[in-house]
């Protein structure tokens, strides 16, 4: 995995620094949101904190971030750094806050997909239950390879990504058992296309013009190909479209 650059634990109470722990497989959720520039600008900060805060909740942790812990805990870290174009791992447990920062993966265009069957636990939250989606990313180049989880015969997320299919210039996005990411959100409240939620079958995937990947990490890529159904995308009209929203969007 990608060397992380600075890393550093919290006790929940009273926040008092602790050794590092990545807080993986335990009971917990996290998010990961993208930095730009020396004077530092997360990107979809609020959409983040929100959905982080909501997970924690789900899971019954009585914890929430706020701007005041937002700032003192992290903020304050990357004042005079210059910390252009990362990715900030925040995690939370029951009993710790960890944060880590890794620098963001140069990405190719197109993407190779690689089809397992798999579902994670919980998988509407973005929990710490994760090591084998990180067994799976060391398989794999991530800057030019994704792997999509499928339950059977259903698509459901990519590891590090949400999956949007594209048909005669509608978007269609798998109706449950994944997690509906702050990239796919921000995307679906923008964008004049219509998004109907189905059930995205293997079978039906030579139907399909393009099929888009949507994440923190990635922003919006495209595959170019899927090897093991014989794949390969029609178009990049809608990807176009998509990575320009996108870039509208991630600047506000």
């Amino acid at each position: 995995m990608e060397k992380k650059l600075l890393k550093k634990s919290f006790q929940l109470k009273g926040l008092k620094e602790i050794p590092y722990d990545s807080l993986w497989n335990t009971k917990g959720a996290f998010t990961t949101i993208r930095i730009l520039g020396r004077k530092p600008k997360f990107i979809f900060l609020n959409e983040h904190i929100k959905n982080l805060n909501e997970s924690l909740n789900e899971l019954n942790i009585n914890f929430s971030i706020n701007t005041k812990i937002f700032k003192n805990l992290f903020i304050n870290n990357f004042v005079n750094k210059n910390y252009y174009n990362y990715l900030l791992r925040i995690a939370v447990n029951e009993k710790k806050i960890s944060f880590d920062l890794r620098k963001k993966l140069t990405t190719k265009k197109f993407f190779k997909g690689i089809l397992i069957n798999y579902r994670r636990k919980n998988s509407h939250i973005k929990n710490l239950h994760y090591i084998k989606i990180l067994n799976l990313l060391e398989s794999i180049n991530s800057s030019y390879e994704e792997v999509i989880i499928c339950e059977k015969d259903k698509l459901l997320e990519g590891c590090t990504t949400n999956i949007v299919c594209v048909k005669n210039k509608t978007l269609y996005i798998p109706k449950k058992n994944y997690y509906f990411g702050i990239t796919l959100k921000i995307i679906k409240k923008n964008t004049k296309r219509k998004v109907i939620k189905t059930n995205i079958l293997k079978k039906n995937l030579k139907f399909f013009d393009e099929i888009l990947l949507l994440g923190s990490g990635k922003g919006v890529v495209a595959l170019n190909n899927i090897p093991q159904l014989n794949w390969k995308n029609k178009s990049q009209v809608i990807y176009n479209e998509l990575q320009a929203l996108y870039k509208l969007h991630s600047k506000k």
